[in-house]
């Protein structure tokens, strides 16, 4: 996971928003505190925060939905770790910050809507 693009920084705040990639699958997050990102810059940690309405899918496909709210998505990846909670869309790996149903197991495919996603430079 890298930084593809920059889309705006606030050098007062210490916060930007940037485009995050692994090479196919793109998405906007929001990222604090960081000093001025650059291309190229690995990407430590993905966070899905306010995740919900997750239910399992049976097609085993990623899909990356822009919702109309600037940073909500509505998500289908696949759970790679289901006490953590952490899902994968290619090679992107995104922390949930809820807890999965009981009865989705890891290697399931699920579907969720969040709110914004939340990341790290490494």
């Amino acid at each position: 996971m890298f930084v593809k693009e920059i889309r705006d920084y606030d050098r007062f705040s210490d916060e930007a928003d940037i485009i995050i990639s692994d090479g196919k699958y793109d998405l906007l997050c929001y990222c604090f505190p960081t000093e001025i990102p650059k291309k190229g810059q690995t990407i430590k940690t993905v966070t899905a925060l306010f995740a919900k309405n997750m239910m399992r899918v049976k097609n085993n496909e990623f899909i990356i939905k822009k919702m109309t709210n600037y940073y909500a998505y509505q998500l289908q990846g696949e759970v790679i770790d289901s006490l953590t909670p952490k899902i994968c869309i290619g090679d992107i790996i995104i922390y949930l910050d809820s807890s999965l149903p009981k009865d989705i197991k890891e290697g399931e495919y699920i579907k969720l809507s969040v709110d914004r996603l939340d990341c790290t430079l490494g």
